[in-house]
């Protein structure tokens, strides 16, 4: 049950992923993100510490929305959709590939032109997010 259950997680990940690329872009492999749109709309630039990739959620007004991955010691940059800012009432998770634990962090308030610096450490629950104005 629990080999079904990671499959099917990391298949959800993946079709969910494809289909929300268009608010993602990797900057750790060298992809910039526009000043213009930064500024429309609040950049998550997540930092994973931790060895395993990671599902990027966004939790607004008790729905849980993905908005991307990142890779196990690795870096990204998403743009989050606009219509979501400002909010007081936004918590950002990571979910590891295996679904074992995850680290979440809120609740925060953004508006647009902020950029939510989310730190996800080895040990999940010490995790943390910072609102850089």
């Amino acid at each position: 049950m629990l080999k079904f259950r990671t499959l099917f997680v990391l298949a959800t990940a993946a079709a969910l992923g494809t289909a929300c690329a268009r608010f993602g872009q990797a900057s750790a492999a060298g992809n910039v993100i526009d000043p213009a749109d930064a500024a429309t709309t609040v950049v998550l630039h997540v930092d994973n510490m931790n060895t395993q990739p990671m599902e990027l959620r966004a939790i607004m007004n008790g729905q849980s929305k993905f908005i991307g991955s990142v890779g196990g010691q690795d870096s990204t940059s998403i743009l989050l959709d606009p219509s979501w800012f400002p909010t007081g009432f936004l918590y950002v998770a990571a979910i590891p590939a295996d679904g074992r634990g995850r680290a979440i962090a809120g609740p925060l308030a953004a508006a647009k032109g902020d950029k939510i610096n989310f730190s996800v450490q080895p040990a999940l629950d010490q995790s943390r997010a910072l609102v850089v104005r």
